[in-house]
């Protein structure tokens, strides 16, 4: 019986040794193995990598810059108690930036940097989120209700209003209400606009080219303050929820009409994404400071030629 029994064992042994060799030359003789190449190793830190080759990704885009912020406003007015709700939405801030609000006597014709010192009613600082959004709310007390005209919202570029550059007015819209009647709730939509202060009504075009690993990106800017510089780079996200830095591209010098172009040119590119890259123009070149960071203009770069 004992031989019997190891006579067994062993040939279970054997089957099963041949069947693992069996299963594993159908298999090429390979273990299989999760392997990621590595992209732009050379990138800075503070750099994200650029996204590997992806479906929907092109070899030529462009970018439509616009002047940042845009939003609105929506203000309402309480008959029964007086208060005014003002309701303020923003994107292409800075992230986490800190910007003061006002509503301010005349037009957004007549800003300028001293304009905060003759503020009807100061709104609550506004803040914006890691996205450069704002979206947030203020009270005050107006016995009068709202206007038909003469008032205007100021939002500052911040986060103080303690020197020229952060009382700089970076959007602004005239208030006009079409029903004053203080027997009923009054309601006003106000787009913000671009305003007439240094940098602040920017726009241009950027043009991304691919060949084999090396993308070109062409990039034209004009309403830029004379002979000012400007950091600019393609960011992760889109202007209305911005991400980290993607690539750097050539500091932009403005002329003395206020018009700047540059041409940088990026290796170990792989592909242009159809969607998740957006070029950001900032107000100066050191970032450190919020007024500096100010994005001025943006554009979502999109597949095809403008």
């Amino acid at each position: 019986m004992r031989t019997r029994y190891f006579t067994e064992r062993k040939l279970y042994a054997l089957s099963a040794l041949i069947l693992f060799t069996l299963l594993l030359a159908g298999c090429g003789g390979k273990t299989a193995t999760n392997t990621t190449a590595s992209v732009n190793d050379s990138l800075p830190q503070h750099v994200a990598a650029s996204p590997s080759a992806s479906v929907g990704g092109s070899t030529a885009a462009t970018a439509t810059l616009k002047r940042q912020p845009t939003g609105n406003a929506n203000l309402s007015w309480d008959p029964t108690d007086h208060t005014l709700t003002v309701q303020l939405v923003l994107t292409g801030l800075a992230p986490n930036s800190v910007h003061p609000v006002h509503i301010v006597e005349g037009s957004c014709s007549s800003t300028s940097t001293a304009t905060a010192t003759k503020a009807l009613y100061p709104l609550v600082n506004a803040t914006a989120d890691a996205h450069g959004v704002i979206d947030t709310s203020s009270k005050v007390n107006v016995s009068t209700g709202i206007p038909a005209k003469s008032w205007y919202l100021e939002v500052y570029n911040g986060p103080g209003l303690s020197s020229g550059a952060q009382a700089t007015s970076i959007a602004c819209g005239d208030i006009v209400n079409h029903d004053t009647s203080l027997r009923s709730a009054q309601s006003v939509q106000v787009p913000l606009e671009g305003t007439n202060a240094a940098n602040q009504d920017a726009s241009g075009v950027a043009h991304l080219s691919l060949s084999g690993h090396t993308m070109t990106v062409d990039l034209e800017v004009t309403g830029l303050a004379p002979k000012s510089q400007h950091m600019v780079h393609i960011h992760s996200g889109t202007c209305a929820k911005q991400g980290s830095v993607v690539y750097p591209l050539t500091t932009l010098t403005a002329d003395a009409s206020g018009k700047a172009t540059s041409k940088t040119t990026i290796q170990n590119v792989t592909t242009i994404p159809s969607t998740g890259w957006y070029v950001n123009v900032h107000d100066g070149t050191d970032l450190s400071t919020q007024t500096g960071f100010d994005p001025i203009a943006c554009g979502d770069v999109v597949p095809g030629n403008a």
